[in-house]
């Protein structure tokens, strides 16, 4: 089986040590060995990011040594940098290396790294190559053909079930947004996909799509059905249209290549449903569509003095509300770090799982204590008003987008879904 998307850095490493505590190399240990250095790299032969990979040089990467008991040794800036053979203590060690910077949640490059054991005999001269693979796995959007002449205007967020995801709008990002590269959580089997988009005759559609992985990993023996670097997945959206020439929908297709193999596999889309709102390109609609109401603003651009509210987000549910959950996901640390500090310090108040709005009085205490006001509806109300421009101020110092996903349900058990992306220049 070929290896792609992986760099072999071998790396070499010397050290004078003095006053040495590893309990492989006692104190006043002469004997020594060597170890030499050789740096290598593998472009991959399939890859959606081939482009990206290839411009990343591994003679660029930090290489750090440490002994077995995790006592760093020595490191340099650049691979390029450590001698071609030195004399080191004998004793066991482990070499890591990694793109320059930080491994970040969200990138718009791939970031390699890898760590490797080795050992060092009197007298012998040891070779190491650290190898290093991708720790993010990247995600490309397509729009098809027939979507672009559909709509005017969209928002597509992306996320692992963190509170992190991507955010792509068609004012920003047009047809060809670029590929994204995301650091998954640990054992993620879902990637949820939410869309907000308006038709080239102004009506707005939304949808929520679930894709999973165990489809394609049962058609490749070495993967499994979790999420994780090295894996490229492709998402592609296109439109649906009635017989009578209305955008009715969109239709959600992915596929995935791994790490280790040349074939594009099919990913499952699950919930691929998608509907109009009330007064959309499909006259009337089921009475489940029709009984709740969602009215949100177009997404925006917002700032300290922007105008609260223009974020007024109208609820109406004739048959009573049950529930209103609000999730919200960010391409910013501070935003994201701010969230898990409220659900830390205000009960039932998690906007990265969902904060339920019916009924939270903690809600209420959370506005208080930012000198904001705010009102929660009890169950059974039809009507509500959130205003998402009570967050105006908090985000304007906090840049990135910024999406607000809110899910409503009624007493009969209706749900319907939409979100508005907020953006901080």
């Amino acid at each position: 089986m070929n290896i792609s998307k992986i760099l072999m850095l071998g790396t070499i490493v010397a050290l004078c040590l003095s006053s040495c505590s590893n309990e492989d190399v006692p104190e006043g240990n002469t004997r020594k060995g060597t170890i030499s250095l050789t740096v290598d790299k593998l472009d991959p032969t399939v890859k959606n990011n081939a482009a990206n990979t290839r411009a990343i040089n591994p003679s660029d990467f930090p290489v750090s040594i440490y002994s077995s008991d995790n006592q760093e040794y020595a490191s340099y800036e650049t691979s390029s940098a450590v001698p071609n053979k030195v004399s080191m203590p004998v004793g066991t060690y482990y070499a890591t290396a990694h793109t320059p910077g930080i491994l970040e949640k969200i990138m718009d490059t791939p970031y390699y790294k890898g760590t490797e054991p080795f050992e060092i005999l009197q007298g012998v001269n040891t070779q190491c190559n650290v190898v290093c693979r991708m720790a993010n796995g990247s995600i490309t959007v397509r729009f098809a053909d027939d979507f672009a002449m559909s709509f005017s205007s969209w928002t597509v967020s992306i996320d692992d079930g963190s509170a992190y995801a991507i955010i792509y709008t068609s004012d920003r990002d047009g047809v060809t947004p670029p590929t994204k590269y995301m650091l998954f959580e640990e054992n993620t089997e879902v990637l949820n996909v939410n869309f907000v988009g308006t038709t080239v005759n102004g009506n707005r559609i939304t949808a929520s799509n679930k894709i999973t992985k165990k489809q394609a990993s049962e058609q490749y023996e070495d993967d499994n059905e979790f999420f994780s670097g090295g894996d490229a997945s492709v998402i592609v959206f296109s439109a649906v249209e009635s017989t009578e020439g209305n955008i009715t929908g969109i239709e959600v297709t992915a596929n995935i290549s791994f790490e280790e193999s040349e074939g594009n596999f099919e990913l499952e889309v699950e919930d691929n449903v998608t509907k109009p709102d009330e007064g959309g390109d499909t006259p009337g609609g089921d009475d489940n569509d029709n009984a709740i109401t969602l009215d949100l603003p177009s997404n925006m651009t917002v700032s300290f003095d922007t105008d609260p509210s223009l974020g007024d987000t109208y609820i109406k549910a004739a048959n009573g509300l049950k529930s209103i959950k609000v999730k919200v996901n960010s391409t910013s640390d501070d935003m994201v770090s701010s969230l898990n500090d409220l659900s830390v310090n205000y009960e039932n108040v998690d906007f990265i799982a969902g904060a339920e709005i019916v009924g939270n009085d903690n809600m209420v205490k959370l506005f208080e204590d930012l000198g904001q006001t705010l009102s929660v509806p009890s169950e059974g109300d039809t009507n509500y008003t959130f205003p998402v421009g009570n967050f105006f101020v908090l985000l304007s110092v906090m840049q990135g987008d910024h999406t607000f996903i809110l899910s409503i349900t009624d007493m009969q058990g209706n749900t319907k879904e939409g979100s508005l992306t907020l953006t901080v220049e």
